[in-house]
Protein backbone atom coordinates (compact mmCIF):
# COMPACT_ATOMS: atom_id res chain seq x y z
CA UNK A 1 0.00 0.00 0.00
CA UNK A 2 1.08 3.48 -0.90
CA UNK A 3 1.84 6.12 2.27
CA UNK A 4 0.83 9.01 0.05
CA UNK A 5 -2.45 10.72 0.39
CA UNK A 6 -3.98 10.29 -3.54
CA UNK A 7 -7.10 12.03 -4.53
CA UNK A 8 -9.13 12.05 -7.53
CA UNK A 9 -8.78 9.48 -10.40
CA UNK A 10 -10.50 9.33 -14.08
CA UNK A 11 -11.28 5.75 -15.14
CA UNK A 12 -12.81 5.17 -18.51
CA UNK A 13 -14.46 1.75 -18.06
CA UNK A 14 -15.83 -0.37 -20.90
CA UNK A 15 -18.65 -1.99 -19.09
CA UNK A 16 -20.18 -1.75 -15.39
CA UNK A 17 -17.86 -4.93 -14.55
CA UNK A 18 -14.75 -3.46 -16.01
CA UNK A 19 -15.86 -0.49 -14.06
CA UNK A 20 -16.50 -2.55 -10.81
CA UNK A 21 -13.08 -4.46 -11.13
CA UNK A 22 -11.15 -1.02 -12.30
CA UNK A 23 -12.45 1.03 -9.37
CA UNK A 24 -12.09 -1.64 -7.11
CA UNK A 25 -8.41 -1.69 -7.98
CA UNK A 26 -8.20 1.89 -7.54
CA UNK A 27 -9.24 1.41 -4.05
CA UNK A 28 -7.61 -1.48 -2.69
CA UNK A 29 -4.29 -0.26 -4.11
CA UNK A 30 -4.31 3.48 -3.69
CA UNK A 31 -7.03 3.67 -0.78
CA UNK A 32 -6.59 4.71 2.84
CA UNK A 33 -7.55 2.86 5.61
CA UNK A 34 -10.22 5.26 8.31
CA UNK A 35 -12.55 4.96 10.71
CA UNK A 36 -16.40 6.28 10.18
CA UNK A 37 -18.62 7.84 11.99
CA UNK A 38 -20.12 4.92 12.67
CA UNK A 39 -17.17 2.91 13.95
CA UNK A 40 -16.65 1.23 10.70
CA UNK A 41 -13.21 0.54 9.43
CA UNK A 42 -12.93 1.54 5.40
CA UNK A 43 -10.57 1.61 2.90
CA UNK A 44 -11.17 4.90 0.97
CA UNK A 45 -10.36 6.36 -2.21
CA UNK A 46 -11.81 10.32 -2.92
CA UNK A 47 -13.00 11.43 -5.77
CA UNK A 48 -13.10 8.66 -8.20
CA UNK A 49 -14.73 9.23 -12.05
CA UNK A 50 -15.69 6.70 -13.69
CA UNK A 51 -17.10 6.96 -17.21
CA UNK A 52 -18.95 4.22 -18.33
CA UNK A 53 -18.88 3.97 -21.74
CA UNK A 54 -21.56 0.98 -22.55
CA UNK A 55 -23.78 0.12 -19.41
CA UNK A 56 -25.63 -2.25 -21.48
CA UNK A 57 -23.32 -5.02 -21.92
CA UNK A 58 -21.05 -7.42 -19.05
CA UNK A 59 -23.94 -5.77 -16.51
CA UNK A 60 -23.24 -8.17 -13.68
CA UNK A 61 -19.88 -8.76 -12.48
CA UNK A 62 -18.40 -12.04 -11.37
CA UNK A 63 -17.99 -12.05 -7.77
CA UNK A 64 -20.77 -10.09 -7.01
CA UNK A 65 -23.12 -11.39 -4.23
CA UNK A 66 -25.74 -9.85 -6.78
CA UNK A 67 -28.25 -11.85 -9.63
CA UNK A 68 -30.22 -10.88 -12.00
CA UNK A 69 -33.28 -11.46 -10.08
CA UNK A 70 -32.03 -9.26 -7.22
CA UNK A 71 -31.02 -6.87 -9.58
CA UNK A 72 -33.88 -6.33 -11.60
CA UNK A 73 -36.43 -5.25 -8.17
CA UNK A 74 -33.67 -3.06 -7.42
CA UNK A 75 -34.07 -1.11 -10.23
CA UNK A 76 -37.69 -1.24 -10.18
CA UNK A 77 -38.05 0.27 -7.07
CA UNK A 78 -35.58 2.88 -8.60
CA UNK A 79 -37.73 3.96 -11.32
CA UNK A 80 -41.08 3.44 -10.05
CA UNK A 81 -40.11 5.33 -6.16
CA UNK A 82 -42.39 2.58 -4.46
CA UNK A 83 -41.60 1.33 -0.91
CA UNK A 84 -43.17 -1.10 -0.26
CA UNK A 85 -40.97 -2.71 2.97
CA UNK A 86 -41.34 0.62 4.43
CA UNK A 87 -37.98 1.54 4.37
CA UNK A 88 -36.63 5.36 5.56
CA UNK A 89 -36.08 6.08 2.27
CA UNK A 90 -35.40 4.92 -1.42
CA UNK A 91 -33.64 6.58 -4.21
CA UNK A 92 -36.91 5.89 -6.36
CA UNK A 93 -38.62 7.16 -3.55
CA UNK A 94 -36.83 10.43 -3.31
CA UNK A 95 -36.50 10.99 -7.29
CA UNK A 96 -39.99 10.04 -7.70
CA UNK A 97 -41.87 12.00 -5.22
CA UNK A 98 -39.21 14.60 -3.59
CA UNK A 99 -40.39 15.51 -0.11
CA UNK A 100 -43.81 14.32 -1.40
CA UNK A 101 -44.34 16.99 -3.92
CA UNK A 102 -42.10 16.73 -6.87
CA UNK A 103 -41.69 14.11 -9.31
CA UNK A 104 -38.12 14.95 -10.64
CA UNK A 105 -37.50 12.07 -13.38
CA UNK A 106 -40.85 13.44 -14.70
CA UNK A 107 -39.66 17.04 -14.88
CA UNK A 108 -36.32 15.75 -16.52
CA UNK A 109 -38.44 13.80 -19.49
CA UNK A 110 -40.43 16.86 -20.26
CA UNK A 111 -37.46 19.14 -19.82
CA UNK A 112 -35.14 17.26 -22.17
CA UNK A 113 -38.68 16.80 -24.47
CA UNK A 114 -39.04 20.56 -24.44
CA UNK A 115 -35.21 21.41 -24.94
CA UNK A 116 -33.36 18.37 -26.09
CA UNK A 117 -29.69 20.84 -24.93
CA UNK A 118 -31.26 21.24 -21.46
CA UNK A 119 -28.75 21.67 -19.03
CA UNK A 120 -31.94 21.97 -16.47
CA UNK A 121 -32.43 17.66 -16.64
CA UNK A 122 -31.43 17.27 -12.96
CA UNK A 123 -32.84 15.28 -9.80
CA UNK A 124 -31.78 15.44 -6.20
CA UNK A 125 -32.20 13.20 -3.52
CA UNK A 126 -31.26 15.00 -0.38
CA UNK A 127 -33.86 17.15 1.35
CA UNK A 128 -32.26 19.29 4.21
CA UNK A 129 -35.42 19.66 6.58
CA UNK A 130 -35.32 15.76 6.56
CA UNK A 131 -31.96 15.02 5.97
CA UNK A 132 -30.01 16.80 8.69
CA UNK A 133 -32.13 15.45 11.59
CA UNK A 134 -31.92 11.44 10.31
CA UNK A 135 -29.28 9.16 10.87
CA UNK A 136 -30.24 7.45 7.48
CA UNK A 137 -29.46 9.35 4.42
CA UNK A 138 -29.13 9.36 0.88
CA UNK A 139 -25.53 8.09 -0.67
CA UNK A 140 -26.50 8.71 -3.86
CA UNK A 141 -26.62 13.00 -4.29
CA UNK A 142 -28.03 13.65 -8.17
CA UNK A 143 -28.71 12.57 -11.16
CA UNK A 144 -28.17 14.85 -14.22
CA UNK A 145 -29.09 14.04 -17.86
CA UNK A 146 -27.99 15.98 -20.93
CA UNK A 147 -28.49 14.75 -24.62
CA UNK A 148 -25.48 15.26 -26.53
CA UNK A 149 -24.46 13.65 -30.15
CA UNK A 150 -27.99 12.34 -30.33
CA UNK A 151 -28.06 9.89 -27.12
CA UNK A 152 -28.86 10.63 -23.23
CA UNK A 153 -25.61 10.43 -21.01
CA UNK A 154 -26.07 10.49 -17.31
CA UNK A 155 -23.80 11.79 -14.56
CA UNK A 156 -24.62 10.51 -10.87
CA UNK A 157 -22.93 11.98 -7.92
CA UNK A 158 -22.45 10.07 -4.58
CA UNK A 159 -21.26 11.82 -1.14
CA UNK A 160 -20.37 8.38 0.13
CA UNK A 161 -20.25 4.84 -2.10
CA UNK A 162 -19.80 1.55 -1.07
CA UNK A 163 -17.51 0.04 -4.15
CA UNK A 164 -17.68 -3.42 -2.45
CA UNK A 165 -21.21 -4.34 -1.84
CA UNK A 166 -23.31 -1.30 -3.59
CA UNK A 167 -21.65 -0.65 -6.97
CA UNK A 168 -22.66 -3.27 -9.20
CA UNK A 169 -26.19 -2.82 -7.85
CA UNK A 170 -26.01 1.09 -8.14
CA UNK A 171 -25.25 1.24 -11.75
CA UNK A 172 -27.11 -1.65 -12.93
CA UNK A 173 -30.36 -0.24 -11.52
CA UNK A 174 -29.11 3.26 -13.05
CA UNK A 175 -28.29 1.91 -16.28
CA UNK A 176 -32.39 0.69 -15.89
CA UNK A 177 -33.01 4.39 -15.06
CA UNK A 178 -31.12 5.91 -18.18
CA UNK A 179 -33.04 3.15 -20.44
CA UNK A 180 -36.27 4.61 -19.11
CA UNK A 181 -35.52 8.29 -19.39
CA UNK A 182 -34.39 7.56 -22.94
CA UNK A 183 -37.46 5.70 -24.25
CA UNK A 184 -39.78 8.35 -22.81
CA UNK A 185 -37.75 11.23 -25.05
CA UNK A 186 -37.15 8.87 -27.86
CA UNK A 187 -33.61 8.98 -27.62
CA UNK A 188 -30.81 6.21 -27.28
CA UNK A 189 -28.97 5.76 -23.84
CA UNK A 190 -25.51 6.52 -23.97
CA UNK A 191 -22.42 6.69 -20.90
CA UNK A 192 -23.11 6.37 -17.18
CA UNK A 193 -20.41 8.69 -15.95
CA UNK A 194 -20.15 8.22 -11.85
CA UNK A 195 -18.40 10.76 -8.97
CA UNK A 196 -17.86 8.40 -5.66
CA UNK A 197 -16.23 11.68 -3.24
CA UNK A 198 -16.06 8.88 -0.91
CA UNK A 199 -15.41 5.62 -2.96
CA UNK A 200 -14.91 3.08 -0.26
CA UNK A 201 -15.05 -0.69 0.94
CA UNK A 202 -16.21 -1.91 4.32
CA UNK A 203 -13.45 -4.19 6.09
CA UNK A 204 -15.98 -7.01 6.77
CA UNK A 205 -15.66 -7.33 2.62
CA UNK A 206 -11.55 -7.23 2.54
CA UNK A 207 -10.71 -10.59 2.54
CA UNK A 208 -13.71 -11.41 -0.81
CA UNK A 209 -12.44 -7.74 -2.28
CA UNK A 210 -8.18 -8.40 -1.81
CA UNK A 211 -9.23 -12.18 -3.73
CA UNK A 212 -11.43 -10.75 -6.49
CA UNK A 213 -8.55 -7.76 -7.26
CA UNK A 214 -5.67 -10.32 -7.48
CA UNK A 215 -7.77 -12.25 -9.57
CA UNK A 216 -8.14 -9.62 -11.90
CA UNK A 217 -4.27 -8.70 -11.26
Amino acid sequence: MEDRFEIGRIVRAKSISDAWYRGLNIIWNHGQVITDERGSQIREFMDLMVVIEDPYIDRIPHGTAWNEERLEEYAKQLISGENVQDFEYTYGQRLRNWDGKVDQIEYAIEKLQETPTSRRAIAVTWIPSVDTKVSEVPCMMLDDFKIRDGKIHLTTLFRSHDFGGAYPANLYGLSRLLEYVADRVGTKPGTITTISISAHIYDHDWDLIENIVKGVN
